[in-house]
């Protein structure tokens, strides 16, 4: 689940309240009527303590649309608006519900995402609308019945003399029969234009007589004088000489040609077959080279520095533990509860930690800021054990200050010349009226580009912390989802893996 928005419950209308308490079984309607997809064109809102919180099925990143980005996300838009119309005509329709306890919302929830202020991109891939319930909800509109006119009893008319209505009704039908005379009946007048036609006399065509075609005349052969006869048999012995010579010259062009061509298209063959060889000489040289880096860097990442040498130089790495202690956290988790999993994962990562490294711890408890505890040196271990269990969700408030933990988490570490690890175990958003419309995505860029060398994992417990996921990939940490008491202590362990042999 990924929460969009939250607003104080006082700021919202009693319908979006009530909705709040059936968010998951329409979900559940939704999903099992129309599919996951149209289920998740809307954000849900749920009640948590003074506020109200949207939430959507999606997960990922989300960006709100408006005058600036809604030209570049118009296809997204038309698409989540033929998804919700969808929505509107089954709450609209007549169509029965799986579960008929959410009759009487029916009607308030069609209004509520129909006056959907606000649409949100998830993943750059989908929409989803949300009505915050700080606006008035207009509701449907229904065209009014149309009036009905009351029944007047018709009076019955007197009978009077029909002699007038009879005398018109026979005048109405000498009427139609003189029409149906002169135009309807089929009485043959074409027998009577017959008879007045003039015979047809065909005409005798006369053919001219045709001219007697010409006799051919046979002309005389000409006497040619024996002087012309020589003449021209010069003449066509020279025209033959001349087209032997034109041939034998073209062929010799044509042979130079081909001889010109063959020469070009060795020597092309030539240079590239020597680019081929140079090329394969270059790509077996630059495999070579490479290979030798990637040796000799497995061989600087598998040697252990010297423990002297990074005090020397200040490049010990460093450590700290950001540790969620609200209230949420005594929720059951398997045979015991989420703190005491999470308490007992954390000393154990404290007792395989190096003995080298310093190692900081804050408790994520009561508004407005997280409880810095300080870094503790590797002869305080007992200490920092006796500050982890002591965590008390009752101490404080009981809300989750997770913007500010973060933050202090990163301001303790290196993380620039040094590297350096946080290890965020919680199991919910931030609830902290300050800082709990804060983008946590936002807050790890930020940090990320002060602090390059910086790693967060993060231990999500829970559903409702999905959002919390863009800390870990954004400074280059790991994401862990854990289900159970044993997969808290794997995944604590895994994410302090790195810090278990700094130096020797």
């Amino acid at each position: 689940m990924l929460r969009l928005y939250r607003e104080n419950k006082n700021n919202v209308n009693s319908k979006l309240i009530e909705l709040s308490f059936k968010s998951n079984s329409w979900i559940e309607e939704i999903t099992k009527q129309l599919g996951p997809e149209y289920a998740a064109v809307y954000a849900f809102p749920k009640l948590d303590d003074d506020y109200i919180n949207f939430y959507t099925t999606r997960s990922g990143e989300f960006d709100l649309v408006d005058s600036n980005n809604r030209e570049f996300y118009a296809p997204l838009v038309k698409a989540y608006k033929t998804n919700v119309q969808k929505v509107l005509d089954f709450l609209s329709s007549s169509k029965p519900l799986l579960n008929p306890s959410l009759e009487s919302s029916r009607k308030d929830l069609h209004d509520i995402i129909e006056n959907a202020e606000r649409i949100y991109v998830v993943n750059k891939n989908v929409c989803v609308g949300l009505n915050s319930g700080t606006a008035p909800i207009k509701p449907a509109v229904i065209p009014a019945a149309a009036a009905v006119p009351p029944i007047v009893a018709t009076p019955v008319a007197k009978r009077g003399c029909l002699f007038p209505f009879l005398l018109l009704l026979l005048l109405l039908l000498l009427l139609l029969a003189l029409l149906w005379w002169f135009f309807l009946r089929p009485w043959p007048f074409n027998l009577f234009d017959k008879g007045f036609e003039a015979p047809i006399v065909a005409e005798k065509v006369v053919e001219e007589p045709k001219e007697a075609d010409p006799l051919p005349t046979v002309e005389e052969p000409k006497v040619v004088p024996a002087d012309d006869e020589d003449a021209k048999k010069a003449q066509l012995e020279a025209e033959e000489k001349a087209k032997v010579e034109a041939e034998a010259k073209a062929k010799a062009e044509a042979e130079a040609k081909a001889k010109a061509e063959a020469e070009a298209k060795a020597k092309a063959e030539a240079e590239a077959k020597a680019k081929e060889l140079a090329a394969l000489k270059a790509k077996k040289a630059a495999e070579e080279k490479a290979k030798k880096e990637a040796e000799q860097k497995a061989l600087n990442a598998n040697k252990i520095p010297k423990c002297k040498t990074l005090k020397e130089e200040g490049k010990m790495p460093q450590m700290a533990i950001a540790l969620d202690g609200s209230q949420s956290m005594l929720l059951d988790y398997g045979s015991s509860n989420r703190i005491i999993a999470a308490k007992t994962a954390a000393k154990n990562l404290v007792n395989s930690t190096d003995k080298n490294v310093k190692i900081g711890f804050i408790e994520i408890n009561g508004c407005p800021v997280s409880k810095n505890r300080g870094f503790y040196e590797p002869h305080q271990r007992q200490a920092l054990l006796g500050s982890i269990d002591g965590i008390n969700p009752f101490r404080y408030d009981g809300k989750t200050p997770l913007v500010n933990g973060l933050e202090q988490l990163s301001s303790m570490l290196d993380g620039v010349n040094s590297d350096a690890v946080g290890i965020l175990i919680s199991d919910g958003e931030d609830t902290c009226p300050f800082t709990a419309n804060m983008n946590v995505c936002s807050v790890a860029r930020n940090i990320h580009a002060k602090k390059p060398k910086l790693k967060i994992h993060t231990i999500l417990i829970g559903d409702d912390i999905d959002s919390a996921a863009c800390i870990a990939n954004i400074t280059g940490g790991k994401v862990f989802k854990p289900r159970d008491a044993n997969q808290i202590n794997t995944f604590v362990k895994e994410a302090g893996a790195s810090m278990k042999k700094v130096c020797e």
